[in-house]
């Protein structure tokens, strides 16, 4: 039994009236009535590929969000090849990107190719052809429909062929798009924008923007930088960076790297409430095995404090396993010894002592920070998504689960201890290659389970764990199936609106030894069912939070997050575990309104 009324008819709000359109006004509520979900297994997984049926097998991509684009209640995709230099030509039939709307064909759902019309392709200069690299949405002009961020990479060391810039394409509710212009997030020259997030900062209702850089010319120290703009309400932006803890100084020398005021490259952009104060931190995962920046807002100004929540790096600052340092040592006289033998296929000239041995540069290479509440304690949890690589050794972080004190401090979690440990192939060449990732509750039974795309390294696919509720974490990505080798990109959402979860990844031939031919696109469809309640239309930035079957879930409407934009459907799909009344929803929307309800099967 389905049960959807609108959430301002049940409930009574407290504080401030939010800016037009931004208030749970117009938030549709939705209880799934399933039961129990259906049991999976090795011989009967929670997912089979669905790809040819949602009219999907002949296009490709490597990464993917999932956004219900015009309104209309059923998730969309759109999928970009991460052009960068290279734009697309119709009449030429080369598209880099794909705007693929879900609507119902013969009596059923399929994807449809309204890449042309959407109006996503027309760069500044007038001309059909895009080189935007990421995608995040929200509704930055307020009349109720989901706007987009288009980000451009590009390396600074090489020429700009394209022209093209970052830019807010406005939606016109249907799906079609208008570039806006001058709209304060373009660039003055291209640069390495690498992810985006959209926020709600200072209390005005309006959706802000926070983007991070990778390099800004790789083999160089130097990158792009963070920056977060503020919203006008109009579709316009201005830079709110300068002579705030975010603006960080240029990076030239090896000292400049050690010094945590120093900018460093980012891979992912997160912005989460992780100290429920109301006002969101603004998160930077950085590459390089360098440090992750956290920033808070305090005094009126960003401020950086990474180090003391804990989310910078983890405490393994060991190098001697490095192979590096041990090709390094063959010249010279080494106190420690290394514990490895160099394998001869690296320059004596990789490791440099005082630099390369100093704790800046024995973190991570993170790519994806996921912030979730893991456990069901009413926090928001941290998932950093790593590329640690044997070479490095130990030194190196490995992927991790980072569990919140409640008051923004983070403590890491043992790998092998929870479950979360991955067997290591037993020659030298393992690989973790986690750039994406997702807490999604997939058999609805109430907890978060740890979704990574574990992307294109020898031996590597998509893995899911299942969270036990006891802390734990059970490996099920054979049993569920999801154990696609070689992927890349994630995008999760209920896409056939029956209730649960589903997922599109795509598949990378971008390595020696891959088992596909070219970057083709994927979708699993869900076939567990179960009870679940859907609420869609919330703001980036609010906290919802669901009392039902014994239980309490804590969620918030993430605004994109991780390597190149990751945002899946801003609708939330709150697994009830069999069961189907709400005895209190929750919703707190940024700084402060706070609106309450129960919802049942009998309520109209």
């Amino acid at each position: 039994m389905l049960l959807a009324l609108l959430v301002h008819q049940l409930i009574a709000g407290e504080g401030r009236t939010p800016a037009s359109g931004a208030g749970p006004g117009g938030v549709r509520a939705a209880l799934n009535c399933g039961g129990p979900g259906a049991l999976w297994h090795a011989a009967r997984p929670a997912y089979t590929e669905a790809t040819r049926g949602w009219g999907l097998s002949d296009l490709t991509a490597t990464n993917a969000v999932a956004l219900d684009l015009d309104g209309d209640g059923w998730t969309d995709l759109l999928a970009s090849g991460s052009p960068h230099d290279t734009r697309d030509d119709p009449a030429a039939g080369i598209l880099h990107h794909a705007v693929l709307m879900n609507r119902e064909v013969d009596g059923r759902r399929t994807f449809v190719d309204e890449t042309v019309e959407s109006g996503l392709l027309v760069g500044r200069d007038g001309k059909v052809g895009s080189s935007h690299s990421l995608y995040v949405g929200a509704d930055v002009d307020l009349d109720g429909d989901l706007d987009l961020f288009a980000g451009r990479y590009h390396d600074e060391g090489h020429p700009d062929p394209t022209g093209d810039r970052s830019a807010i394409f406005l939606n016109d509710g249907q799906g079609h798009y208008t570039r806006v212009r001058a709209s304060g997030v373009e660039e003055p020259i291209a640069t390495s924008t690498a992810a985006a997030a959209f926020t709600e900062w200072n209390g005005d209702g309006i959706p802000d923007l926070w983007v991070v850089g990778w390099y800004r010319e790789y083999g160089e120290l130097d990158a792009s930088g963070p920056h977060v703009f503020q919203g006008r309400g109009d579709g316009t932006f201005f830079d709110v960076t300068r002579g705030t803890g975010m603006d960080l100084l240029p990076t030239r020398t090896h000292a400049d790297w050690l010094d945590r005021g120093h900018r460093r490259p980012g891979y992912g952009a997160t912005a989460c409430d992780v100290d429920a104060d109301g006002v969101p931190e603004l998160i930077q995962s950085s590459y390089a095995r360098t440090w992750n920046l956290l920033f808070t807002r305090a005094t009126g100004i960003w401020v950086e404090s990474g180090q003391a929540a804990g989310i910078d790096a983890d405490d393994n600052d060991d190098y001697r396993a490095d192979m590096q340092y041990a090709c390094w040592c063959t010249t010279q006289r080494c106190d420690p010894a290394p514990t490895v033998t160099c394998d001869g296929h690296m320059a004596t000239t990789y490791w440099t002592p005082g630099f390369s041995d100093q704790r800046g540069r024995l973190a991570g290479n993170t790519f994806t920070t996921v912030c979730a509440d893991a456990d069901n304690d009413g926090d928001l949890d941290l998932f950093h998504g790593e590329i640690h690589h044997d070479w490095t050794g130990e030194g190196a972080d490995s992927s991790q689960l980072l569990l919140n004190d409640g008051r923004g401090t983070f403590a890491r979690q043992d790998n092998a201890a929870i479950g979360l440990a991955r067997p290591r192939p037993p020659d030298s060449d393992w690989n973790e290659g986690d750039m994406q990732a997702a807490l999604i509750d997939f058999d609805l039974d109430g907890w978060k389970d740890l979704l990574v795309m574990d992307s294109d390294y020898p031996g590597t696919h998509l893995r899911l764990w299942h969270n036990e509720g006891d802390g734990t974490w059970l490996d099920v990505s054979e049993a569920s199936g999801l154990d696609q080798p070689w992927p890349h990109g994630l995008a999760v959402a209920d896409f056939d609106r029956d209730g649960d979860l589903d997922v599109v990844t795509a598949s990378s031939n971008a390595r020696d030894g891959s088992p596909w031919s070219e970057h083709a696109l994927h979708l699993y469809e869900n076939g567990l069912g179960g009870s679940s309640l859907r609420l869609d239309g919330l703001p980036a930035g609010t906290r919802v939070d669901v009392a039902a079957s014994g239980m309490i879930q804590t969620f918030e409407v993430s605004g994109g997050y991780g390597l190149w934009g990751m945002q899946h459907d801003t609708a939330l799909t709150v697994g009830l575990d069999g069961g189907c009344t709400i005895d209190e929803l929750v919703i707190t929307l940024p700084f402060g309104e706070v609106w309450r309800t129960r919802l049942a099967p009998g309520d109209r």
